[in-house]
């Protein structure tokens, strides 16, 4: 049986995730679409402060770039390292977008008010644009493997509604078989559609769930119970994760600025 503090933990996510929900309905007394958008972002990102630890800065997206000068499509949140470059000097206390670098890129999520088909690949279009990390080498400074770093930053789709999660699971299988090229590590990790369902990416081989079942590596897994309990839940633990390991990791960005131009 649960200990009573774990029922507790389970009713305080459920609590959670019914503020999303209900911050989100407050939301659409915008008449424009933009600040709905941004409305959920902020909440979003506030839910993410809340609950990462201190070591990750959460702050409005803009987009990625990696050390090649590639660029990524709109990202809506970017959690990154707090000793990674930071590019924050557009953000404002009343919003404003950021930039960071993939080296030190702990997170990224795509927010949608309802994820519907058009909405499911616009993100994941978004998510398939990220650069490609350098190669981690020696700024390994534990000398040992860092777990699923081919895998970083975390991947979340977030929407306060969306279609049936059948449906939904339907669509993002489609568009994989039909867009093979596409890497694991830009397929995303989560997509939570609050008080409804998510569709969790399995990224350890032989993997078995709590029913028993075996599931392949990069299949998508579809759990509706307790789905903002076990969103969030997953979502805060696998980062705090990504976040300790990135401690110990030399990120070093001489590299973008010797590729500035002189004038």
């Amino acid at each position: 049986m649960a200990k009573e503090f774990y029922r507790r933990l389970h009713n305080y996510f459920m609590d959670v995730g019914k503020v999303l929900r209900d911050e989100a309905d407050v939301a659409s007394i915008f008449p424009n679409t933009t600040d709905k958008g941004m409305s959920r972002e902020n909440i979003y990102a506030k839910v993410l402060r809340d609950h990462l630890p201190p070591i990750c800065n959460v702050k409005l997206g803009g987009f990625i770039f990696g050390l090649d000068g590639s660029e990524s499509k709109q990202i809506d949140v970017i959690i990154s390292n707090d000793k990674s470059i930071q590019f924050n000097h557009l953000l404002t206390a009343d919003g404003g977008k950021s930039f960071s670098c993939i080296e030190g890129c702990i997170g990224v999520v795509s927010i949608k008010s309802t994820l519907d088909k058009k909405e499911l690949i616009d993100s994941l279009d978004n998510l398939a644009s990220l650069p490609e990390k350098a190669p981690l080498g020696n700024k390994n400074l534990i000398g040992r493997e860092i777990l699923h770093y081919n895998d970083w930053p975390y991947k979340i789709v977030f929407a306060s509604n969306g279609l049936k999660p059948e449906t939904l699971l339907g669509h993002l299988n489609e568009y994989y078989s039909q867009n093979t090229e596409i890497p694991l590590s830009k397929r995303p990790n989560v997509i939570h559609v609050a008080g409804s369902c998510n569709i969790i990416r399995v990224i350890s081989a032989n993997t078995t769930l709590r029913n028993g079942e075996r599931m392949k590596l990069g299949s998508f897994h579809l759990q509706t119970v307790s789905p903002d309990v076990f969103g969030l839940g997953q979502v805060i633990a696998d980062m705090q994760a990504m976040a300790m390991a990135s401690n110990f990791i030399a990120y070093e960005y001489s590299e973008v600025i010797n590729n500035l131009p002189e004038t």
